[in-house]
C-alpha cells in the first residue's frame, strides 16, 4: 500500500492510542509491526519539522517556538511539500472489527487511520 507522509504524520497520535489499549493480541501485534515499518519514516518526519521550526521559528527563554504569520505561512507551505511523498508500506488491512468491542477511539481518529480498515467505507454505509 503506498501512503503519503501526511498521512503518517496525522495518524501518528492514534497509533500511539491504539498501542495503549487492550486489544485483541493479533490486532496488536499488527498495529505493532506496522509501527515498527514506518518508524523510520515518522522519524524522518520528526527531523524535517524541527528543522522548520529552527528555521522559521525563534526560540523564546521558555523554550517555547514563535512565529509572526509570514513565518507560519512559509513552514505549513515547506511542511506540505515535505509530507507530500508517497511511501510503500507492506500492511493486510484490518477489518473494524479486529479493533475488539472495548477500543475507544473518536471518529476523528478512526478516520484518520481508515486507510488502514478493509471495511471502513462499508460501516459507514452501512450505518
Amino acid at each position: 500500500m503506498k501512503i503519503t507522509y501526511e498521512k503518517l504524520y496525522r495518524s501518528y497520535p492514534v497509533f500511539k492510542n491504539l498501542l495503549d489499549q487492550a486489544l485483541p493480541i493479533k490486532t496488536t501485534i499488527e498495529i505493532k509491526k506496522f509501527i515498527d515499518q514506518v518508524n523510520p519514516h515518522l522519524l524522518q518526519i520528526e527531523n524535517i519539522q524541527n528543522e522548520l521550526l529552527e528555521n522559521y521559528s525563534s526560540k523564546t527563554e521558555d523554550g517555547v517556538f514563535e512565529m509572526d504569520n509570514e513565518q507560519k505561512k512559509q513552514f505549513v507551505e515547506m511542511l506540505q511539500t515535505a509530507l507530500s511523498p508517497e511511501i510503500t508500506v507492506t500492511f493486510e488491512k484490518l477489518k473494524i472489527s479486529a479493533l475488539g468491542e472495548h477500543c475507544s477511539i473518536s471518529a476523528k481518529d478512526l478516520d484518520e487511520i481508515s486507510y488502514l480498515l478493509d471495511d471502513y467505507t462499508e460501516v459507514l454505509t452501512y450505518q
